[in-house]
């Protein structure tokens, strides 16, 4: 499709300036192919061809990004606002990456804790003008959230959630997290594997749990229904967790909890009814707890970029229109810790269920 070079749109021609709108009109293609083309987006998935007439009609009109210009051009208030889930020390380094954005745009992050929703005080804090935009990490299912992503003064992201009813949202990709938990569980020799999961109905608990399922199919080994329990992110939810699968008249040799703070309780649990970790269970979580590196002896982790996600979610919201569809998944390395949790199965129980 060829650049057109004389069919300058209408506001074009009333400011002399073109926007990213107008190289949008000009290439044909969506607002937010422009912007990731501009600069270079890794995450972005389009044909060369593509590439090339955005390219050509940035040229074409003169169009010059100033990304900080950009980030602050709707800003009235000279802050952004970001809502986590009360009392979560993984969130801290979500903030730390959100934070650091605001402070390269010359604006404040404005943070505030919630218990898994929006109460009406907060939607009139949003839609008041204190913020420029919003952030929100950890929402549940039917979060009243949905008119916010309708609201053209207030860009809205979701973070780590997806949603039915929202097109803009940053997630890590959870599923293949608790992938690579399980199979370093079965690459220690582990068959019996339980799951202490997320709250039914949480998008990152599906996933993970999702992931699970899919390594032990993989690995051909039996999912045992009484060593799947959900559970809250907390440790008295893991604690509840571990406590049930060990109720079955046969215990796993390992469990993947699918949060790290879920995993503390599964870990105090095993000891709670006299057992070894990782001598008689072994214990691998998803996340990895701000202060793990000092705890000893400390939790086997899937590490996530917790604080890559915060800097992703704020750029979004910033760098974009505030009605462009916004689907992200973080594709980064995801390593595991150097925890304590993990070893052989006990001699007695390796080979399969007994």
């Amino acid at each position: 499709m060829p650049v057109n070079h004389g069919g300058r749109s209408a506001a074009l021609r009333g400011t002399g300036r073109a926007t990213i709108a107008d190289v949008a009109e000009q290439a044909g293609v969506d607002r937010a192919v422009v912007s990731k083309v501009l600069s270079d987006d890794p995450s972005l998935r389009v044909r060369e061809e593509t590439r090339q007439r955005v390219l050509e009609a940035a040229t074409a009109l003169r169009y010059r990004p100033n990304f900080h210009a950009r980030g602050l051009a709707r800003a009235q208030a000279g802050a952004i606002g970001l809502l986590v889930p009360a009392g979560n020390p993984l969130m801290v380094p979500i903030i730390a990456g959100a934070e650091e954005v605001a402070a390269e745009r010359g604006l404040l992050l404005w943070t505030a804790s919630h218990e898994g929703g929006l109460t009406e005080r907060y939607l009139r804090l949003l839609r008041s003008g204190a913020v420029d935009a919003a952030l929100l990490a950890g929402l549940r299912a039917g979060h009243d959230a949905d008119e916010l992503f309708r609201d053209p003064h207030l860009p809205t992201l979701l973070v780590n959630r997806r949603s039915v009813g929202a097109a803009r949202w940053v997630v890590l990709d959870d599923e293949r997290a608790t992938r690579l938990a399980t199979e370093y569980l079965i690459a220690h020799g582990h068959r019996r594997i339980g799951w202490a999961g997320g709250p039914a109905g949480v998008d990152t608990a599906e996933r993970r749990q999702d992931g699970f399922r899919d390594a032990m199919a993989a690995a051909g080994l039996e999912l045992d229904p009484a060593w799947i329990v959900r559970a809250e992110y907390t440790a008295s939810g893991g604690a509840e967790a571990a406590a049930t699968i060990l109720r079955s008249p046969v215990r796993p040799t390992a469990i993947v909890a699918a949060d790290a703070n879920e995993g503390l309780g599964v870990w105090h649990a095993l000891h709670a009814h006299g057992l070894s970790v990782p001598g008689d269970v072994s214990l691998i979580a998803i996340h990895k707890l701000p202060a793990e590196d000092y705890r000893v002896p400390s939790m086997t982790c899937v590490e996530m970029p917790l604080k890559q996600l915060g800097r992703r979610a704020a750029e979004l919201v910033l760098d974009l229109p505030w009605d462009a569809p916004i689907r992200e998944t973080l594709q980064t390395e995801l390593t595991i810790s150097d925890g304590t949790t993990v070893a052989p199965p006990p001699p007695a129980t390796r080979g399969g269920p007994s």
